[in-house]
């Protein structure tokens, strides 16, 4: 009788071990794909990706700050391959952009400053910061879909012209005190905060595009009841209006959209909008060794 319990505890263990679905010896590879918002591929702070941008991939405790790159600039990105442990147990995968540190090392909490230098095409990229999680992966489909979301926010000012006021294109400066400049961005869990520091003003001088100024900004999410703004024509002619934000505060992945008139002494600040800042469509195929 003990000989017939054995044998049978043995057929179940053979048979298991050649079942597909039970199969837990040979690793699977994670095949990678990413998407932000619904458009055409472009960078994440709305212009197009350059060259050998990018992302941080973390997969459990094996694989940390994995960087997984778009050589072209194309938006198909390329990195080290990553295997699930088996088919059975669930794994948690994140992603953040822009990549900070090395391979194999927690990037932790990154500071960052959203001051005047840096509110350009050129440097706004670098705190534009995207976060992506997915939950409860397993190798028995080991298609990982990265949905990304901006963390921090969008805030534009559309000029136009009014009775009797100076004209937008011969705007010089533009200047917003009452923000925190200063914060920082969590790689781990994608949040993003203003630092518990006093506000500091921002200059910059808008670009114009058909007679209509369009500067934006990228700040990080805080408590702000309303901001002043100021503007400067080339005749040193100041104006000036406050911009109120709903709920005082900056929210995390909002773009903040305000249509300002110039008026003969003073700026009017005639409508704004609120929508979720959503951009980007890539894709993040053939890994590679």
């Amino acid at each position: 009788m003990k000989k017939f319990i054995l044998l049978a505890v043995a057929a179940i263990s053979l048979s298991a071990c050649n079942s597909e679905d039970n199969y837990i010896d040979d690793p699977v590879a994670a095949q990678i794909s990413a998407t932000i918002g619904q458009s055409a591929v472009t960078r994440a702070s709305d212009t197009e990706w350059i060259a050998n941008d990018k992302i941080g991939i973390t997969m459990g405790d094996r694989y940390i700050n994995f960087p997984y790159t778009t050589p072209e600039g194309n938006g198909l990105f390329t990195g080290t391959t990553m295997y699930f442990r088996n088919k059975r147990d669930p794994e948690t995968i994140s992603a953040y952009y822009p990549y900070t540190g090395t391979e194999g090392s927690d990037p932790g909490i990154v500071e960052a400053s959203t001051r005047m230098n840096r509110q350009t095409t050129a440097e706004q990229p670098q705190f534009d910061f995207l976060y992506a999680r997915v939950d409860n992966v397993t190798g028995s489909d080991p298609n990982i879909n990265f949905s990304f979301t901006h963390q921090m926010c969008k805030l534009t000012l559309i000029f136009q012209n009014g009775n009797g006021g100076t004209k937008v294109n011969k705007i010089n400066s533009l200047s917003i005190d009452g923000l925190v400049l200063d914060g920082t961005f969590n790689t781990a869990t994608g949040e993003c905060a203003a630092k518990n520091v006093s506000a500091a003003p921002i200059e910059m001088t808008p670009t114009v595009e058909h007679d209509v100024k369009l500067p934006y900004l990228i700040l990080f999410p805080q408590s702000v009841g309303k901001v002043t703004m100021k503007i400067t024509d080339s005749e040193e002619q100041e104006y000036s209006c406050e911009l109120k934000f709903p709920d005082n505060r900056l929210v995390s992945g909002n773009h903040y959209v305000y249509t300002i008139v110039v008026k003969k002494t003073a700026l009017s600040v005639e409508q704004y909008a609120i929508t979720d800042w959503t951009v980007t469509s890539l894709t993040s195929e053939g890994q590679s060794e």
